[in-house]
């Protein structure tokens, strides 16, 4: 079986880390990327783990935002 992708970056991040995350998110699109960021994607009443495990399962790849902050996040 193969899995349909439909991001081509899924962007993980701390929530702490939001302002320095957001540009980045922004520069991909604007590189004709097709990004997997939390606040364009998720949507008042969704399931987030749902969502963001649905987000994994279709993106090519993973960028990891490491900080001090991710360190120390769930």
């Amino acid at each position: 079986m193969t899995i349909a992708f439909t991001h081509d970056v899924f962007l993980s991040h701390s929530a702490k880390d939001k302002a320095v995350v957001r540009p980045l998110a922004e520069g991909l699109r604007q590189a004709s990327l097709k990004v997997w960021f939390d606040e364009c994607v998720l949507k008042p009443g969704d399931s987030i783990p749902a969502k963001i495990e649905d987000g994994l399962e279709h993106s090519c790849v993973l960028v990891l935002c490491m900080s001090t902050n991710a360190f120390g996040s769930d």
